[in-house]
Formats: structure tokens, sequence, C-alpha cells
């Protein structure tokens, strides 16, 4: 099988597709950036803007008749009917507001009549007393339902109104899910995301709402609050309904190093960076390994070594043919960090010289373990649980990352911007990775990390 990944996206269902081929009961993944799984698409829509009530706007009635929306050709369509209630004087003009948000009307109906500014669509028709008018307004892309303005003219009175239109007054909460690989609670440019978390969403009126972290550790929510300030409460729970995710697993390996519950406030913007971070509990993990808890079918460094010479050579012995093997470092290379492991075009030489060199520096130690951890995860083998192998690489990769980049690296512990608490902390959470990695690559033997089970 030769493999050949060039995306996070392909990466991710490369490795999905390795753990399900076997018989492990592997959760699905949702490698969408932004936009909520299709399972809680309905729930979206239900923290929109959904007033379908008509909308007094001077003696006449506006009714929202409903946003679609044309998947072939990206646009919304919101359509409106403006009717009359036997009161006059009649209606001399209609004018819907065109929010910043939509960006310009792709079509608009009836096109007798409107005119079109950067503002909105005013349409100069009356319509009597005892009649009503249709309208619509397209826009491109697939727009949330907000609330944007209406404003009518009948006799001299000028009336307005609030009505529901596209995307003013939505706003997204955003955040992620994140191996906290130094627990000082903020997430760092090294520290990556956790996949299949659950994270709940519970609005004012207290309905509460899931969604799962994407590839990437991500989530986010799209709100309606209007013009107003509204609080929204996010949690990340320990057990869930759904036993397909990963967050029992989570709770039971990892400690939370921020609140797990979080209120955030909504007040005219969006809110972003409202992050969970877990460390791993590495001596409960390594017992779990040693002890056959967690069971495991990982090869040491050794064996990695072996197939890497084999495949050098292209020796018919090795267990692992060597286009297979360099699909798997080609794998690697697209993890989470552009580094630590970028193999250029000699890619076994490259990889071997990780492996089996000299190992003089803290960082050249750990790199042999979370290579080989690596090696194990992308072909198959490992946990059999690719939440908790990805979880566990990525604190590997933070770890190794901040080992290269410190100061303790460059040689310059002199620096007065290092304090010795610094160094001595970062050396634990070396060590601390190292150990975790170690007791996962050797204590190989076969079986699987359940979910909720």
């Amino acid at each position: 099988m030769i493999i050949r990944m060039r995306t996070p996206f392909l990466l991710l269902a490369l490795l999905f597709s390795v753990y399900s081929c076997s018989d492990i009961n592997s959760p699905a993944l949702d490698d969408s950036e932004t936009g909520l799984q299709t399972s809680v698409e309905s729930e979206t829509d239900q923290l929109q803007n959904d007033n379908t009530d008509p909308v007094p706007l001077n003696n006449y009635l506006v009714t929202f008749n409903g946003k679609t929306y044309d998947q072939a050709n990206d646009r919304s369509t919101f359509s409106y009917t403006v009717s009359g209630t036997g009161v006059e004087p009649a209606l001399n003009y209609l004018f819907i507001e065109t929010p910043a948000c939509a960006g310009a009307p792709v079509a608009y109906s009836p096109v007798q009549s409107a005119k079109v500014n950067p503002d909105g669509i005013t349409w100069e028709a009356s319509i009597s007393t005892e009649s009503s008018q249709d309208y619509s307004i397209t826009y491109s892309g697939d727009l949330p339902i907000g609330a944007v303005n209406a404003i009518s003219e009948s006799g001299n009175v000028m009336g307005s109104a609030e009505i529901p239109g596209p995307c003013k007054g939505i706003y997204t909460i955003s955040g992620t899910v994140f191996v906290d690989g130094n627990s000082n609670g903020l997430k760092g440019t090294s520290e990556s995301g956790i996949q299949n978390v659950t994270v709940h969403f519970i609005n004012s009126d207290g309905l509460a709402y899931s969604q799962k972290t994407t590839s990437t550790g991500s989530y986010s929510y799209q709100v309606f609050t209007g013009s107003n300030s509204v609080d929204f409460d996010i949690e990340v729970r320990e057990t869930t309904a759904d036993d397909t995710d990963f967050n029992e697993g989570l709770f039971d390996g990892y400690s939370a190093t921020t609140l797990t519950s979080k209120t955030v406030t909504v007040n005219g913007a969006d809110v972003t960076g409202i992050d969970y971070g877990f460390a791993p509990q590495t001596e409960k993990l390594i017992l779990q390994f040693e002890d056959g808890t967690i069971l495991l079918n990982t090869e040491e460094p050794k064996f990695w070594i072996q197939q890497l010479r084999f495949a050098q050579k292209n020796n018919s012995k090795a267990e692992i043919p060597a286009a297979d093997l360099l699909g798997y470092l080609e794998v690697i290379e697209q993890l989470y960090l552009t580094e630590p492991f970028q193999f250029g075009d000699q890619k076994f030489d490259a990889a071997l010289n990780i492996l089996a060199g000299p190992k003089k520096t803290d960082l050249e130690s750990l790199l042999v373990q979370l290579l080989a951890a690596e090696l194990n995860v992308v072909s198959g083998r490992g946990s059999g649980n690719l939440d908790f192998d990805l979880a566990l690489i990525a604190f590997g990769e933070s770890a190794a990352d901040e080992l290269k980049n410190s100061v303790v690296l460059q040689n310059t512990l002199s620096s007065t911007s290092t304090s010795d608490t610094e160094v001595s902390t970062l050396s634990v959470r070396t060590l601390d990775a190292e150990s975790l990695l170690t007791s996962f690559n050797s204590s190989g033997g076969g079986g699987g990390v359940g979910n909720n089970n």
C-alpha cells in the first residue's frame, strides 16, 4: 500500500481508515473547520433568529416567510410578505436593510420600482391597505438568520421595525480543546487540539446543544443576540450520552488545566479563544500501559530502526514494505507541527539519523521515542483509539518543540530571561513526555482503549 498524504484533511482520513480497518470501534471524524456537524445543524437553526410572527410596521404587517439556501449556487434567499390591515393611509414605500456582513444582493424581487444602495433596497411602490406584496432578497453564501431594519412610509408617517434577515446580530463563540503541555492554562502555538470531544452549549433559556471538536480540536457556535448583551455557558463534561466521543477517555487520562465550564458574554462582537486545556496524568497512564489496563500493540524504536534499514536496501525480509514505510513518514511530516519531523528527500536516512543516532541531549532522546510513537500510530499500531493516540502525540510534539526553542537547547542558561525555576520545570516536562512515550512504545501487546464502554 503506497500512501501519499499532502493535507491535514487527508492525513486524518488516512489515520481513521487505518484504525477502522481493524476490529476497533473508532469514533467518526468531523474535519470541518467552521460549521457544526450534520447531526446538530437543526439545533443551530434554533440559535439563530427564529421569529416568524408578523411584525407591525406602521399600519402594515411584515411576515418573514423564511430563508432558503440554494446549495448548487451557494445563495441564500430571504422572503417576506407585507400585508395591509385595512387601516389607512396606504404604504408609499418599503426599505429593507442590507447589513455589511451579507455583502451586496445578487438578486431581488420585485425588480420594478426597486432602488439598490449600499445600505439596502427601497421599493418605491404603493401597497393598498387591503392588499399584500411579496418581496425577496438573495445573497451569496449560506447566511445565518439575524435581524435587519425595515422602514416604511404610510402617508406622511415614517415607521421602522426589526425583522428577520441576513446575519446581522449573529455572533460566533469559538475555541479549542487542547493538550496543555506546560499546564499553564493557555494555548501555546505548539500545543495542538484534541479531536472528538463533545462541547456543550447552554443558551440563556437553559436549552442545551452539543458539538464535537474537529480534527484540530476546534469548535464554533453561531448565536443570535441582536443588539443585546447575552450570557452563554460552554461546558466540556466528563460524561456524555455519546459513546463515540472522547470525553470519558480524556478525563480518565488527563487533568483539566482550565475551568471546564465557562460563562461567556456576547455583547456586539464575536468571542474567540474560549479554550479548554488538558494535561496528561503521566504516572497514571504509564501504570495503565504497564499493567495492561490500556492494551497496546506498539513497537519499540529498535523495531523501526530495523524496518528503516531494510527499507534502505529494499530487503525482502522487511515486515513493512518500503513503499508503506515511506508513506508513513510522509504522513508524519503532516502531523501537528511543521517541526520536529521534516525528513527531506532522503526520508529513510533522516529518520534513521533520529532513531539510531547518538543521544547527547534531552531533545535527541525525546525525539527517538516521539518518532517511534508516531510510526506506531500512523501504521495502525497503538491503543486502538485514534483520539487517545493523537492526543498523546500532541503532548510529545509540544514538549519537543518547547525544548527545541528553549534557552536550554540554545545553551543560554545564564540568560537573565530564563530563571532556574523555568529551566527546572521544562526539564520535568521533557522527562514526563519521554517517559510516557517510552512506556507507550515498550508496552505493546495488542488490544484497545475503550471509549465510554
